[in-house]
This record gives C-alpha cells, sequence and structure tokens, in this order.
C-alpha cells in the first residue's frame, strides 16, 4: 500500500479510478471546509460584532481565488457524484467514460460561471 500519494499515481491507472480518487479528495477537502465553516459560525455565541468582523475579512477580492478553488472542489465532487449514481443504478453504464468527461466539464462551466458572479458581486457591479 501506498497511502494517499499513491491515489494519484498516473501510471497504471485507469480515468475511473483516477476520478474515483479526485472524488476522495474533494470530499476530505470539503469535510475541512465543513468543520472550520461550523467552528467560525459559533463565533455568533461571542457577539454579533465579532462575527461582523470576520466576515468583513474573509468576503474580500483577495479572498475569491480560494472560494473559487472551494467551489470547483463542490461541483466536481457533486457532478462525479451523480455519475457515480447513475453507474451504480445501471443507467448509461455503456458510456461511463463520456460521462466522466460530461460531469468534468459540467462542473468546470458552474465553476467558471459562478467564479464570475462571485467577481461581480465582490466588485460591486
Amino acid at each position: 500500500m501506498k497511502g494517499v500519494s499513491g491515489w494519484f499515481t498516473l501510471k497504471g491507472k485507469s480515468l475511473n479510478s483516477l476520478a474515483y480518487s479526485f472524488h476522495r479528495l474533494t470530499g476530505i477537502v470539503l469535510l475541512l471546509y465543513l468543520i472550520a465553516h461550523l467552528s467560525f459560525l459559533t463565533s455568533l455565541r461571542i457577539g454579533e460584532e465579532t462575527y461582523t468582523a470576520f466576515i468583513s475579512t474573509t468576503v474580500r477580492l483577495e479572498t475569491l481565488p480560494l472560494d473559487s478553488l472551494l467551489f470547483l472542489a463542490t461541483f466536481y465532487h457533486a457532478f462525479n457524484g451523480l455519475r457515480v449514481v447513475l453507474n451504480e443504478f445501471g443507467l448509461l453504464y455503456e458510456a461511463r467514460k463520456a460521462l466522466i468527461y460530461l460531469m468534468t466539464l459540467l462542473g468546470l462551466l458552474f465553476w467558471l460561471y459562478s467564479t464570475y458572479v462571485m467577481y461581480l458581486f465582490l466588485t460591486g457591479w
């Protein structure tokens, strides 16, 4: 066993294995974000001023790349999860390679659009 480093060894891996590895990685990233998000929400218990000060430091143009990467992980995980569900139910099983490409493309399109909307929101357009 190679551990986590073996998840991304390209040699001898199928496209399905790589999709599974990225699904695992994005799941871990989303879990860590959820834990951080819930812990920051507890700052509301301290007071509204503390929460407002925290929000004003995180909702800025400088944090857009991090927010954008979070959206990328979210959309990839969501669309790949939909692909896995379709495969598990035996739907579109013959087109599973094309389905990986389609779901990845949809994830990228949703990510680009959401990044554009976040940019417009942060710049005040």
